[in-house]
């Protein structure tokens, strides 16, 4: 297990975030809380953290200032800013110092989860190898956990189904693990993402044979995003009980 410090001046938000996901699941244990950055720096010397999630504006030190030390002691944890909607200006200065990720309170369960995910593949393939973003990055998440990612992907499956996307595709897209991505799709969705890709797709055959009777069976396969001309015909038969032929007859 690797081991987290959380950082924050409110007690409740430490507690919320340790109740908010189940941390051993995801390969970390919350092993130390700190009130503010001067506790969770004096505990940085004295142990050894894998991870430290902290909050910007804390009394004695704040987040950043934390942040500034560590590094400049080469403290190799990775890091994970945690901030109110208005202190994004202070935490896109901590990119210089190799934050990891950023989270906007209220924290999203599915956001932490992807971004330990991440950082958990980069401690076992580098042990102690310290992240970075660029600015572009930053804000992305920055959208991202205010938002939410999944309606963003479900909206970027509904603009591109006729293209070849995949799990992997909107992973990277979103920084996140295949896996994870999957998981937490299929939570949100109730259906798999290629399950939820093929609805979409014979949903819009379907639109289209309604409007355009007359198109080719082959076109209508290309048209929403299949080049295997019998694996069309199997999907779509599943979803809607007939053939596309059979469905054009019965209009």
């Amino acid at each position: 297990m690797y081991k987290v410090l959380l950082v924050d001046d409110d007690l409740n938000i430490c507690k919320g975030l340790q109740r908010l996901i189940d941390w051993n699941e995801c390969g970390f244990e919350v092993a130390g809380i700190a009130k503010n950055g001067q506790e969770a720096y004096t505990m940085c010397t004295q142990d050894s953290y894998d991870l430290v999630v902290t909050d910007i504006k804390m009394p004695v030190m704040d987040g950043l200032s934390l942040i500034k030390k560590l590094r400049n002691d080469g403290y190799p944890a990775q890091l994970i800013i945690v901030s109110a909607y208005g202190e994004f200006s202070y935490a896109q200065e901590a990119i210089q110092y190799g934050v990891a990720y950023y989270l906007l309170k209220p924290v999203e369960e599915m956001v932490l989860e992807g971004y330990l995910s991440r950082i958990k593949e980069l401690l076992d393939d580098h042990g102690e190898a310290v992240g970075s973003i660029s600015s572009i990055q930053f804000e992305e998440q920055y959208k991202l956990s205010s938002n939410g990612v999944i309606p963003e992907i479900k909206n970027f499956i509904r603009m591109h189904y006729s293209e070849q996307i995949s799990i992997n595709t909107l992973a990277d897209m979103y920084n996140f693990s295949p896996v994870y991505l999957g998981r937490v799709f299929k939570r949100n969705t109730g259906k798999t993402f290629n399950e939820y890709l093929k609805n979409i797709r014979i949903n819009a055959a379907c639109e289209i044979l309604d409007s355009y009777p007359d198109v080719s069976i082959s076109d209508l396969a290309e048209k929403v995003g299949y080049y295997d001309l019998n694996y069309f015909y199997k999907l779509f038969k599943q979803v809607t009980g007939s053939t596309p032929k059979e469905y054009k007859t019965q209009k």
